[in-house]
């Protein structure tokens, strides 16, 4: 027995919160040594969670969060937008 259903509707439009990040500052909650450039370098890290929008990382540098990990390589830095995504951009 197969029984198929098919409907059609309007959904109201998805809406994101943005988030204002005037003089928003990120701070590492400790530091861990990265294979960067040949060699060991410190780099800082950073919880994903606590980085509200606008915060600025220059790389070398981590970011972690619950299900994955971001490395800023040295010459890059993280900002995240005002709706707190994580982007990566030459420094």
């Amino acid at each position: 027995v197969t029984f198929r259903v098919e409907a059609e509707g309007i959904v109201p439009k998805a809406s994101l919160p943005r988030y204002s990040g005037a003089g928003a500052v990120a701070e590492p909650f400790t530091t861990r040594e990265i294979w960067s450039g040949g060699g060991f370098v410190p780099a800082p890290v950073y919880d994903r969670a606590s980085l509200g929008a606008e915060a600025v990382i220059a790389g070398p540098a981590i970011v972690e969060q619950m299900d994955s990990t971001t490395i800023i390589p040295a010459g890059m830095a993280a900002r995240t937008d005002p709706w707190l995504n994580l982007i990566l951009e030459a420094a």
